[in-house]
């Protein structure tokens, strides 16, 4: 009976040899935390706002960087895409050239004509255009002079395109291949004895 009344005090060691606490509260003195001062919720408001702020621009700036990464690698593909396609582009552009106009011949023209007009179509939906180039002055940003020839026509007049050239919202997929003009040949002195 004894051993049952001390178990039941309160403070009584217990069984495991550890004294209970009697109502939750431990024995001992009692410490007191500091106390801490009340925040100033205006200048919490204040930085979670500041805070806010910056995630904002923060996103913005992320959001506009993803976008320009997105226009630069769509241009690179096109611009692999129409590489790869343009040397397709050329020949049907030289077969128009040399493929006669009449006869049974002109049936197959007809036929050629209109796969070359769906590949300019093509060209045209994926945003490339062709660079002008004959009557034009040479510009070595969009034309590559692959011949000179001397005329009437001002120097740095193109001529003739001999291949052309393509470009893509500004940027050049490939340059015009041309033939230049170099001015009108320069008078020889003539031979006096």
């Amino acid at each position: 009976m004894a051993e049952e009344e001390r178990q039941a005090e309160p403070g009584a060691p217990g069984a495991d040899g550890l004294a209970a606490e009697a109502d939750g509260v431990p024995e001992g003195p009692m410490e007191t935390a500091p106390a801490e001062p009340a925040p100033d919720w205006e200048q919490v408001a204040k930085e979670r706002y500041d805070q806010l702020v910056r995630l904002q621009a923060d996103f913005e700036n992320f959001r506009r960087r993803v976008e320009r990464d997105r226009e630069e690698l769509q241009g690179q593909i096109t611009g692999m895409v129409v590489l790869a396609l343009l040397p397709v582009y050329d020949n049907l552009d030289r077969a128009l050239k040399l493929m006669p106009n009449e006869g049974e011949a002109k049936a197959w023209r007809t036929g050629v004509e209109m796969t070359f007009k769906g590949f300019e179509e093509v060209l045209a939906r994926l945003g490339v255009t062709p660079i002008p180039s004959v009557g034009q002055m040479f510009d070595p940003r969009y034309h590559e002079a692959v011949q000179r020839e001397e005329g009437d026509a001002p120097e740095g007049q193109i001529l003739e395109e001999l291949a052309r050239g393509f470009t893509w919202r500004d940027r050049v997929i490939r340059a015009a291949l041309v033939k230049v003009s170099a001015g009108r040949p320069a008078a020889k002195p003539s031979d006096e004895a």
